[in-house]
């Protein structure tokens, strides 16, 4: 092709910038359902029950989410497109009109290279493993630069990026939410009442189980709804406490002169290392107990 005055115009290369058009909405929303998976799985792990019980627990906080969710995905997702996948079209884009190899082809390899250095603070200041952090780094970066390079490469706009996005993000969220929901809770052991026989301490209150049913308690707290107002000490009997399936099993306490304290301690723990507790007062955020079994001597 020629020009007007006879020189040869050379092919212009398509168009590549560093502009990374939608991948902030997809950032933001694996960071939304990660945070309402981790969120409810977290509440099934609780091993001593506190927090909103049951189905309540998924209301209020898939209420949580749908609140504070959008705005918090949104500056997530900006902070991720400007930390990492605007910097990897940028270094893309460099790369590629350095090469005779075309800019999207370097974004995968931009990719790890840049969750390597981002690892390496990571592994410093948190104390991650540098192979875990370097993974969960470039997985987060992956798809975010994979729907920017399929947008420039394809000159698609912003606004319809995010709108082509709204679709997959809804049942992305829905399976985060069922499989969060669905997630196995923390099952407490099931101890044999020879296991419970010995000496259980713990937050100044000591238990020393006989194995004919005589106790000697030690601070036992008492608790007025709001705050531990006393402590009371004695010998009295105790008996395990025998709960339906689902429910915690442990033992109830009964000290001549304590009839206002905390008589009935569940069971926690693993079956290897168990632990009897007692949660008084806000069941979301009150005080609680753990006592551990000690050694024997």
């Amino acid at each position: 092709m020629r020009n007007h005055v006879g020189t040869t115009e050379r092919p212009r290369r398509q168009a590549w910038s560093g502009i990374a058009p939608g991948a902030e909405t997809v950032g933001g929303a694996q960071f939304l359902c990660a945070a309402l998976y981790a969120q409810l799985a977290a509440l099934g792990e609780e091993p001593y029950g506190r927090g909103y019980g049951g189905g309540i627990a998924v209301l209020f906080w898939l209420a949580v989410m749908c609140v504070l969710g959008p705005p918090l995905a949104l500056a997530v997702g900006c902070a991720h497109n400007l930390l990492f996948t605007t910097p990897v079209m940028v270094l893309s884009n460099l790369a590629g009109t350095r090469t005779r190899i075309s800019a999207p082809w370097w974004a995968l390899p931009v990719v790890g290279l840049l969750a390597g250095g981002y690892a390496l603070p990571v592994r410093l200041l948190a104390g991650t493993p540098y192979a875990a952090a370097l993974g969960w780094i470039a997985a987060a970066g992956v798809l975010p630069v994979a729907v920017a390079v399929l947008a420039r490469m394809r000159r698609v706009p912003r606004a319809r990026v995010r709108l082509w996005a709204l679709g997959p993000i809804g049942v992305a969220l829905i399976a985060a939410f069922l499989s969060g929901a669905a997630a196995p809770g923390y099952r407490p052991p099931v101890l044999e009442e020879a296991s419970y026989v010995g000496t259980w301490t713990g937050d100044g209150v000591r238990l020393e189980l006989g194995a004919r049913g005589e106790v000697t308690a030690r601070e036992l707290p008492v608790h007025d709804g709001f705050d531990v107002v006393r402590r009371c000490s004695g010998r009295g009997t105790w008996k395990p406490v025998e709960a339906d399936p689902g429910d915690r099993t442990g033992v109830a306490v009964s000290v001549p002169g304590c009839e206002d304290a905390e008589s009935v301690w569940q069971v926690a723990g693993t079956r290897e290392r168990p632990e009897l507790f007692v949660l008084m007062g806000d069941p979301d955020a009150g005080d609680m107990a753990v006592l551990r079994k000690r050694p024997a001597e």
